[in-house]
């Protein structure tokens, strides 16, 4: 079987592509994947990196407000959908699959004229514009959360299937002994995770030193080490400031081996990215999230509310984010382990772990028709 993913752009969109592809070619034999994907160097470096086939489009995201740019996206528009033309008619897949990025867009189009099976996934309770637009000419529609199916026509309803993001088997693997002695913390220590997502959070990282402050005046760290995923820019600050701090602390640009943070972590203090959280409630983990306040349709703060209704997570966003008040949240979660366990529940119980292997079974079905 042949399989062709679009995705690009961010690791939201990339990562759950991942976690499909190594599924497929774990668990199918002779199975080919390609990825089509943008020409920024980020791109082929992390899907070369993984040893995957990679092709790359001259898709870009549509200017949303007119200005001189969308003369070159209507340029870069034709010249992807003859790219991705050629593409297919020498790759020939048997089923294309569209994560959500710009670079799903004419790869799904020319698909359903050229008829081949297609499945598009939405990693978000809001639809992204790319996926409002291919939800009719895809032949199924992958849903992460169930308000979606709001988002969707009446007409394209038997399409829709809730399933999950798919994350890496890893991430739901590794236990909490091997992942504090592989990062070198404490065992019987409370451990939080500060994740500011693929790229780091500046904000998360100032308010978050600030925070660990707070809770040394308040004479809080003896029994608290901290993870803190930085982003490259702020690497070194943060190291510092913890080193003054006194508190038990591994800080990183970024940890490839991201399952062994999660597997420790006893709370995370995070982005509300579709992947983070699929992610999270994977491990039935208890969050406090502070959305990005400039995610496209505000769907982080939506996916955020949606953890939060359901007693999961605190939501606090960025434009209310403080020392005092972050702090207030994780000691009213430190000084009440029954509400800390009963959020972790919560998360466990929205959490769809098998969301990868499901997805690929209709892949597969997909395939045979």
């Amino acid at each position: 079987m042949r399989v062709l993913i679009a995705a690009g752009g961010t690791g939201g969109h990339i990562f759950p592509g991942l976690a499909i592809a190594f599924y497929l070619k774990e668990n199918i034999p002779d199975v080919r994947v390609l990825w089509v994907g943008g020409n920024r160097d980020t791109d082929s470096k992390v899907l070369s990196s993984h040893g995957l086939q990679f092709t790359s489009i001259s898709m870009q995201s549509w200017p949303r407000k007119f200005s001189a740019k969308q003369i070159g996206f209507a340029w870069n528009l034709t010249l992807s959908f003859f790219q991705i033309f050629f593409v297919l008619i020498r790759f020939r897949p048997h089923v294309v699959v569209g994560m959500g990025s710009y670079h799903s867009f004419p790869t799904v189009i020319l698909s359903y004229f050229l008829g081949i099976k297609s499945l598009i996934c939405e990693q978000n309770v809001n639809l992204s514009l790319t996926n409002r637009f291919l939800a009719r000419f895809a032949s199924r529609i992958a849903i992460s959360f169930p308000q979606t199916k709001k988002f969707l026509p009446s007409s394209e309803i038997d399409k829709i299937y809730l399933m999950g993001n798919p994350i890496r088997p890893e991430i739901l693997k590794a236990s909490k002994e091997k992942a504090l002695r592989t990062l070198g913390l404490k065992q019987g220590t409370f451990t939080l995770f500060f994740l500011g997502g693929s790229q780091g959070a500046h904000t998360l990282n100032r308010v978050g030193i600030e925070t660990i402050n707070l809770l040394k005046k308040e004479k809080r760290l003896k029994n608290i080490q901290v993870i803190f995923i930085t982003g490259r820019k702020d690497l070194e600050w943060v190291r510092e400031c913890l080193k003054l701090t006194g508190v038990s602390s591994l800080v990183r640009e970024y940890l490839s081996q991201i399952q062994y943070a999660y597997a420790a972590a006893d709370l995370v203090i995070c982005r509300s990215g579709a992947t983070t959280l699929a992610e999270i409630t994977g491990r039935g983990l208890p969050a406090i999230l502070i959305p990005y306040p400039y995610a496209t349709d505000c769907h982080q703060m939506e996916n955020a509310r949606y953890l939060e209704a359901q007693g999961a997570a605190y939501t606090i966003s960025e434009k209310d984010l403080a020392a005092k008040k972050l702090m207030a949240s994780i000691l009213k979660l430190l000084r009440n382990r029954d509400l800390l366990k009963k959020m972790g529940r919560k998360s466990k119980q929205l959490g769809r772990p098998r969301a990868t292997e499901i997805i690929v079974s209709l892949i597969q079905d997909l395939g045979k028709n």
